[in-house]
């Protein structure tokens, strides 16, 4: 099992080289986990076994820098890469915990934020939470989701909840932003080959999300038109909606730039500029600068999201998730529009608009 693991993870990891060079692999021996798979404490030993027997190739670990990696080398790079065998022939194992617990743990050396896993006890929260993601990954195995007529690897969507400590008592009510399919992370480029059933899709946003749900944490009415729209800077709202979401994260007031959002501004700004230029455009949000409340956003964010998901599975609807859309078969876009602006109504009571666009 072991090793039939580590072979479909590197052709995952070979074929497109999404995630990096190497696979990181955990070579500690720490107490099973909820997260951990039945039988690999072993993995280890396999790793050694199949560096010796020339099959991949070892790169340490370096504190604080990166995990164990592995690769494949030799016959078998050779064989996995080879046009006979497929990424849609890789399956998925079952028994993977589907609602995941992490904390904050400090920042590495560049201030990125650092997390650890957290196991919890079931609950009747998490159980109803895990039942969620189960209905919802069940329907979506049994619809034909294609890119340019080819079946991918087999999928399993997370919920990721987060502590803010270690030490906080274990929640479900932070975070919870989905995660683990292939879309998700698919360059816009590739978008076009996706499909659903064999149709082509539609790509559903919630305009302005993030911010609009900080307005109705502090009970006001957002202004009209894009609220990313910042008088001088114009042209960068890929910036503005991560400079937007660092003031909305920070513990404490912002006085630098995180790096994606200064190399998404105009040259010579600077943190409290930024500041101020969307304090100017939206009084209303000061208050929640620096108050780390993006994590209650979200959590909101993900709630509305999954509602929507299950609403149009028990519709026989598929909807793909995006944390802040979905995507649907083009035929089904009015309808799935529809159930999105309702769901966000219902559960946070805002009027949330939805633009459609063919892609």
């Amino acid at each position: 099992m072991i090793v039939s693991s580590i072979i479909a993870n590197l052709k995952l990891l070979h074929r497109d080289h999404v995630w990096g060079q190497y696979a990181a692999i955990d070579m500690k021996h720490n107490a099973k986990t909820r997260y951990d798979r039945s039988g690999f404490g072993i993995m280890p030993k396999v790793v050694e076994g199949m560096e010796r027997a020339g099959l991949i190739m070892v790169h340490p670990a370096r504190a604080h820098v990166r995990r164990t990696g592995i690769e494949a080398t030799g016959w078998l790079r050779a064989a996995i890469m080879a046009p006979e065998v497929p990424v849609g022939d890789i399956g998925r194992a079952e028994g993977e915990e589907v609602i995941r617990v992490s904390a904050r743990a400090g920042r590495d050396q560049y201030g990125s934020r650092l997390s650890v896993m957290v196991d919890y006890e079931d609950t009747e929260e998490s159980m109803r939470l895990r039942a969620e993601m189960e209905e919802i990954n069940a329907f979506l195995a049994t619809q034909g989701i294609e890119v340019y007529g080819m079946r991918q690897a087999a999928y399993k969507l997370t919920r990721r909840f987060l502590l803010r400590s270690p030490s906080d008592p274990r929640g479900f009510n932070l975070h919870g932003r989905l995660y683990g399919a292939f879309w998700i992370s698919m360059p816009k480029a590739l978008r076009g080959g996706l499909t659903i059933n064999g149709e082509p899709i539609a790509d559903l946003d919630y305009a302005s999300m993030f911010p609009r749900l900080a307005y109705a944490r502090v009970r006001c009415e957002p202004p009209l038109g894009d609220l990313y729209a910042i008088p001088g800077l114009e042209g960068h709202r890929v910036g503005v909606k991560a400079g937007l979401s660092a003031l909305l994260s920070t513990e404490t007031e912002m006085t630098r730039l995180p790096h994606e959002v200064k190399e998404g501004l105009p040259a010579g700004w600077t943190a409290s500029r930024f500041r101020q230029a969307v304090a100017e455009k939206h009084p209303p949000l000061v208050p929640l600068f620096g108050k780390d409340i993006a994590l209650d956003l979200m959590f909101t964010e993900s709630n509305i999201l999954v509602a929507v998901l299950l609403r149009l599975a028990r519709m026989g609807i598929a909807a793909l998730p995006m944390h802040d859309g979905i995507m649907v078969k083009s035929t089904s876009a009015p309808c799935a529009k529809s159930i999105m602006q309702t769901t966000a109504l219902a559960l946070c009571g805002v009027d949330i608009p939805v633009s459609a666009k063919i892609v």
